[in-house]
């Protein structure tokens, strides 16, 4: 009797570790795929304000306007 539950003290313990190890990959994930995107949005912010700021210059220094 004590041989079984040693046998499954064993077993949840194994799944009780498999299951950690999946939710901290997981979690993992979901911050790796949150500051990709981050950064992306971080790029394009900043390619979208120097050419807004480039076209707001083109419009005050417009010198073949004459």
């Amino acid at each position: 009797m004590v041989t079984i539950d040693i046998f499954y003290a064993m077993c949840y313990a194994a799944l009780a570790v498999c299951v950690l190890y999946w939710y901290i990959d997981h979690v993992k994930e979901n911050a790796a795929q949150l500051h990709y995107w981050r950064g992306r949005k971080d790029g394009y912010d900043l390619h979208r304000r120097m050419i807004n700021n480039k076209s707001a210059s083109d419009k005050v220094f417009d010198y073949d306007k004459d």
